[in-house]
């Protein structure tokens, strides 16, 4: 069996080649299928006399797989040719390319190869030869690739790229390209372009149509030419083309030209050299762009670093924290529920571990439109649409108030380009709809997902006209993920309290829609991590909202509680007796603990490899229990890149941009009593007890204090104690 590939820029007459060249080999008696690999499906027409074809793809849509059969894709048309066509979505919708791959798919699956042909030919639009309309390139399909193309230049531009896509497929294998089809518009000089063309590229011109009406009249009566006219010039024409093709012969290496070589060759000019600087363009450049500031992007993608995470997840963590919203997945529903357990892992282990649930994370309300195959090729738009509208009957307003349904796209979504603005429509008095177009790791990692729900959120619900009132503040980028998370929030609060200052909002944490929509009436924010994620997010704020910032993010250990009490009295004018009253109430209780603890600690060797790049706070937890920090290694972070410490001079060996290849000899020779870190660290890390460091540091006074207290237990516990015999196991693992 033979396999040949005709391919050629849309409307160039390729189809009417194909189907000529189907009915030539057909009327000498061979045994013919023909592909039609175009979503307008009309490929194989004239050999059906005009009919139609139900396409693979349709086709898919009304049978299961495991009931499908070559008979209902495949029908017998002039000639005994076999005609199929495999479709596609309709314009501006899904993804073609997507649809040529499930197509060949199937019919590889109905074994096309084991049917007796002697001949398959497919018809490949080439106007782009992407991954899906690239497939008959694959050295498992096509023997032998043709080009039709005429003597306009944007045909030739199409030919050149199908040689491209072929030289992609073929490279350091033997050449597949059997030459150049002409199918002539009648045009001065088209001829000696089409010469010019083969010449350069190094493929023969099989053979020239010239233009008649012939075609014309045939195709009014839905036939081939060679079947409706076989004794015209025309029709020994495609015979002997027929012949020439099927006819074992020499093939070509593609050798695709440059644009600059194709100009030159078909248009007879050099192209100009750029100029060292672009031409300002009038108009364009305003006060407005000069003021925009630069666009607010991830760690990783500005540092263009491997992407951690999916932007999807990271911008779906942030919506299901305002209470009351709904969120629908764009995607397949394998990727709502990977994040939706993903998401309420947080609430499950607090409900095991502690006998409580968090409201906001414990079942949000999370929906997909479950985005399928025939999704991904024909386009999801009317499955979202069908979605929305279900979930605004089950989901309605409370009286006066609008119900917030987020749109979130994944990456199927994103790839096909499904434009999730066309549910907009579907707003009503409601319900309000916020689209947030992810796309998976298209938009970005799992940061960018983050800064993007928070700023479009921001942007959809943040009411300009609120003016702000005295004693108030907001809460900026709490990290809903972390586990320390209510401890943090409450620790601050309660500095608040001791103030008589009130929260306004938690942008965006356990909030809700009205807090948000009164971001504004916060005359201060308190940024709760001072880390990538906090300033991007507090530089938008700026930017955009005129938000105050106060100077210094959520404070982890004393010292650190201390300053910030201080400053934020001082900000709202309070006494320095109530502030110095505030921190002595604390400063009592720590220092009678750290007391408490310090024997246990004092003289112990600490060692510290983490990727977080706060770590006062342990580093105040040793200094104060008595302890050597004997090494510190910080490691690269997708999450941040800005390493700061109050305490250099503590640090026995600080090493940045750490590499774990050096652990075993870093620990060997460190011989610390204890080794911390946020992640587990293997055996090459030695006997030795360790200890976790959580990524994100818990606010408040005695952050410090709770890990000197856990420093503490380990040092002072028995390992020889008790029928488990745990020493005995620690030095078996950790020999």
């Amino acid at each position: 069996m033979a396999e040949f590939a005709i391919y050629g820029k849309g409307g160039i007459g390729k189809s009417t080649i194909a189907a000529n060249i189907s009915a030539a080999l057909g009327r000498r008696g061979r045994r013919v299928l023909q592909i039609g690999c175009d979503p307008k499906r009309d490929s194989t027409r004239l050999l059906l006399h005009g009919g139609r074809l139900v396409t693979v793809l349709d086709y898919l849509k009304e049978t299961s797989p495991g009931t499908c059969v070559f008979s209902g894709i495949a029908r017998a048309g002039a000639f005994g040719v076999h005609c199929i066509e495999a479709g596609g979505p309709e314009p501006g919708v899904g993804c073609a390319g997507r649809g040529i791959l499930t197509a060949f798919e199937l019919i590889g699956r109905l074994g096309v190869k084991s049917r007796g042909y002697d001949a398959v030919l497919y018809d490949v639009l080439g106007d782009v030869v992407c991954g899906g309309f690239a497939v008959p390139l694959r050295r498992e399909y096509a023997d032998k690739v043709y080009i039709v193309t005429s003597g306009e230049f944007m045909s030739l531009y199409a030919a050149n790229n199908i040689l491209r896509g072929l030289k992609n497929y073929d490279l350091n294998m033997p050449g597949r390209a059997g030459g150049i089809i002409f199918n002539s518009r009648s045009l001065d000089g088209e001829a000696g372009r089409v010469r010019r063309f083969c010449d350069a590229a190094g493929l023969p011109l099989l053979e020239t149509f010239p233009r008649s009406d012939l075609f014309s009249q045939c195709e009014k009566e839905g036939r081939c030419l060679v079947e409706a006219c076989p004794d015209s010039d025309l029709a020994q024409k495609f015979g002997r083309l027929a012949e020439r093709i099927e006819t074992p012969g020499e093939l070509y290496a593609a050798m695709p030209l440059s644009d600059e070589e194709l100009e030159e060759r078909i248009l007879g000019r050099r192209r100009k050299p750029p100029s060292a600087a672009p031409l300002p363009i009038a108009g364009l450049e305003t006060e407005a762009d000069a003021d925009a500031g630069p666009p607010l992007f991830s760690k990783s993608l500005v540092s263009k670093e491997p992407l951690m995470g999916c932007a999807f997840s990271g911008a779906m963590g942030v919506a299901i924290q305002i209470a009351g919203a709904v969120c629908v997945a764009h995607g397949p529903r394998s990727c709502a529920h990977i994040t939706y357990q993903s998401i309420t892992s947080k609430s499950r282990r607090f409900l095991l571990e502690r006998g409580l649930a968090l409201a906001y994370t414990s079942a949000p309300p999370v929906f997909s439109s479950d985005m399928n195959e025939g999704a991904v090729i024909f386009g999801g738009i009317e499955e979202l649409r069908k979605k929305i509208t279900g979930l605004k009957k089950e989901f309605p307003a409370p009286p006066g108030e609008k119900r917030i349904f987020f749109v979130l796209t994944t990456c199927p979504a994103g790839i096909i380009g499904d434009n999730i603005n066309r549910v907009m429509d579907l707003e009503d008095p409601g319900a309000s709809i916020i689209p947030l177009k992810t796309s998976g790791n298209i938009q970005g990692d799992y940061l960018q997902g983050i800064l993007f729900a928070y700023f479009e959120i921001a942007r959809a619900l943040i009411d300009r006209n609120i003016p702000r009132e005295e004693n108030t503040v907001n809460i900026v980028a709490e990290k809903g993920e972390t586990y320390a998370l209510p401890e943090s929030f409450a620790a601050v609060k309660e500095i608040l309290d001791s103030f008589g200052i009130r929260v306004n909002c938690r942008f965006i944490c356990e909030t809700t829609v009205a807090d948000i929509r009164a971001f504004r009436r916060g005359k201060l924010n308190l940024l709760a991590w001072d880390d990538y994620m906090g300033r991007t997010i507090r530089s938008f704020l700026e930017r955009e909202y005129g938000a105050e910032f106060f100077a210094e993010p959520f404070p982890s250990g004393f010292q650190a509680a201390a300053g910030y009490t201080r400053g934020l009295g001082a900000y709202f004018n309070k006494s320095a007796g109530e502030i110095d009253g505030v921190i002595a109430r604390y400063e009592r209780r720590y220092q009678a603990e750290m007391r408490a603890l310090r024997p246990k600690l004092e003289g112990k060797r600490l060692m510290i490899i983490t990727i977080t790049q706060n770590i006062d706070w342990a580093l105040e937890a040793a200094i104060d229990g008595g302890m050597i920090i004997a090494f510190a290694g910080i490691m690269d972070y997708s999450q941040d890149n800005l390493f700061t410490t109050r305490f250099r001079d503590a640090v026995g060996e600080l090493v940045l941009s750490y590499d774990l290849k050096n652990l075993a000899a870093d620990t060997g020779r460190v011989k610390p009593d204890l080794l911390i870190s946020p992640f587990p660290l293997g055996a090459e890390a030695g006997a030795v007890l360790r200890d976790n460091l959580t990524y994100s540091p818990p606010a408040g006074f005695f952050s410090a204090l709770e890990l000197a207290r856990r420093w503490a237990a380990i040092f002072g516990a028995r390992l020889a104690e008790g029928w488990r015999k745990d020493d005995h196991l620690f030095r078996k693992y950790y020999p």
